[in-house]
């Protein structure tokens, strides 16, 4: 019994699954298929290859009691494991901890940050004003010399006019 005709529903008894499983089980294996006389398809099925593509699967009934060896081993893995959750939580823990205390550190960066800013746009605002106030200065001091400037052209014909008028009025009239 190496080989048989089978329809999907004997098939799928077979290996244990349902009719659709071995369904798409034969399309896997590219098994070849043909319709009967009743109409259902059969596909060809050397046990050979499905046994070498197809994983024992335990049964309910094959299933056996543990040993007391099996059953310390697995409270062994069970408590390692827990174990390793509890030093997780704790790493956990400390990374918060850890995280929290960045973010207050980072806070109290920023408001001194903010502090600096302030600061120096108050300094930046003073500087602007001392600026302002020496080109102020310095268009007054230009406009200070413009008005000496004139004021000893003035002077100077004045002085000129005063020595013209000192000058006895017969000299004055010659030239």
């Amino acid at each position: 019994m190496a080989e048989d005709w089978l329809t999907y529903s004997e098939l799928g008894e077979r290996l244990g699954v349902s009719s659709e499983a071995a369904r798409q089980k034969s399309m896997r294996l590219r098994l070849r298929k043909q319709s009967g006389n009743d109409g259902k398809v059969r596909v060809w099925v050397d046990w050979q290859d499905v046994a070498a593509s197809t994983t024992a699967r335990k049964s309910k009934d094959d299933e056996t009691d543990e040993t007391a060896d099996e059953q310390a081993y697995d409270e062994r893995t069970i408590a390692a494991l827990e174990a390793h959750i509890e030093s997780l939580r704790e790493a956990v823990q400390r990374g918060e901890t850890a995280f929290h205390a960045e973010r207050a550190r980072a806070d109290d960066e920023r408001a001194r940050a903010d502090r600096e800013r302030d600061r120096a746009d108050a300094e930046r605002g003073r500087v602007d004003e001392l600026l302002r106030r020496v080109a102020d200065l310095a268009t007054g001091a230009v406009q200070q010399a413009d008005n000496d400037r004139r004021t000893g052209e003035d002077l100077a014909r004045l002085r000129a006019e005063l020595e013209q008028m000192q000058r006895p009025w017969w000299k004055r009239l010659v030239g």
